[in-house]
């Protein structure tokens, strides 16, 4: 009994500590992404942009400070602030049309230890 007991304990454990990339939401293509950002990884609210001008809402939802570059055909597109802990801001990006946004954070570790990842965006 007490066997089991630590085999499930570690597997808990293990699981409570693999960050692994957040799964991103279905649906239709949108105008609005808010971006969460937690030690070391990318919430998003959509998997999918709506080519043309697009709101972003980054919020730092983690315990260190996190920020965010949105970059789409190698070229960046957005930027935040580094924010700390609860801090959030809003930036106003264009999108184009088919070419997958990438998102990564760039302070020191952060993009290493996972924080990246990308977002499509429609065809015209």
């Amino acid at each position: 009994m007490i066997r089991a007991l630590l085999a499930v304990l570690l597997l808990t454990l293990t699981a409570c500590g693999s960050a692994g990339p957040a799964p991103v939401p279905a649906g239709p293509p949108v105008g609005e992404l808010r971006i969460g950002m937690q030690e070391y990884r990318f919430q998003l609210s959509a998997g999918t942009l709506r080519p043309g001008p697009v709101t972003v809402v980054v919020t730092n939802a983690g315990s260190a400070a996190h920020d965010v570059v949105l970059e789409q055909d190698h070229a960046e597109i957005g930027r935040s602030r580094v924010l700390a802990p609860g801090g959030r801001q809003t930036l106003e990006v264009q999108v184009g049309p088919g070419a997958p946004v990438h998102l990564t954070c760039t302070l020191t570790g952060h993009a290493e230890a996972g924080m990246h990842t990308s977002v499509d965006v429609a065809a015209p």
